[in-house]
């Protein structure tokens, strides 16, 4: 492990100790792949109808958590995963500092590996409140038929439980619908876009966000350990190749060096038994 892979290691180790566990309010975290939805979503879910709070374009921009704090909860945005690093990095950040994931996918299709390998770290993370506090939100629900988007929703459900091993609620959600309902007071719109089912959800969750923090606190630093157990394994088998490696390369040194005292030995008695 090179130098920098070490002070990086330390440093989210150091990071997570310093890690504030306060707060009243609960953090919401949108998550996932780019162009998901997640940035709509949340406009949607904090009433940002008319000017966006949280940007839409599909255009990638620097990586960054961005928030919005409510009455209720601090809803934060993440980059897309799996663009790339550095954004993985920071959505990761955003994912570690929130007490509910919205867990977003576009109905394309199944969850993608990519979606369940992330889906496994975050049902790692939160441990006992995985399931309550991991919410699958299948987005854009008005580009797809009714028969098809139910069809996603059934599939994603069965990976989870067959592939991770839990079953989390998802929620239809059409963004879209939602904001035309708010903008021409219709009614129909807005409960067929289901926004406000997800909200009544989030309304009826008893988020301890203490313990929750705790939990993956605890969790973070436990897998934090074992990265820094095998750093230093790593360290001690590098160690051990070099020392081997130098003792084979003194080997002919060594050797001269035994022959040139035999010599000296033996020429110096040559000179003793002369005289």
């Amino acid at each position: 492990m090179k130098e920098e892979q070490l002070k990086e290691l330390f440093s989210r180790a150091s990071d997570l100790l310093q890690q504030e566990l306060g707060g009243s309010k609960p953090t919401v975290a949108a998550w996932g792949l780019m162009n998901a939805g997640k940035s709509y979503l949340l406009n949607m879910l904090t009433d940002h109808i008319q000017t966006e709070c949280f940007r839409t374009r599909d255009v990638r921009e620097t990586a960054e958590l961005k928030q919005f704090e409510t009455e209720q909860y601090i809803f934060l945005d993440t980059p897309g995963l799996d663009a790339n690093q550095e954004d993985d990095f920071v959505a990761h950040q955003g994912a570690a500092k929130a007490d509910i994931v919205l867990f977003v996918h576009q109905p394309q299709g199944e969850l993608e590996k990519i979606e369940i390998d992330f889906l496994r770290a975050l049902k790692t993370s939160f441990g006992e409140y995985a399931e309550q506090n991991i919410i699958l939100i299948l987005s854009k629900m008005d580009s797809e038929d009714v028969a098809k988007i139910n069809a996603i929703e059934k599939r994603m459900l069965e990976q989870c439980q067959q592939e991770l091993d839990f079953l989390p609620r998802c929620f239809q959600i059409s963004g879209v619908r939602f904001h035309n309902g708010i903008q021409k007071n219709q009614d129909g719109l807005v409960r067929a876009s289901h926004m406000q089912k997800l909200k009544a959800h989030l309304d009826t969750l008893k988020v301890d966000s203490y313990a929750i923090k705790v939990t993956r606190q605890r969790q973070a630093l436990d897998e934090m350990v074992v990265e820094i157990e095998k750093a230093e394994q790593t360290i001690l088998q590098t160690k051990i190749a070099i020392e081997k490696e130098l003792a084979r390369d003194f080997v002919p040194f060594n050797r001269a060096i035994a022959t040139l005292g035999e010599a000296l030995n033996n020429t110096a008695n040559d000179y003793h038994s002369f005289y």
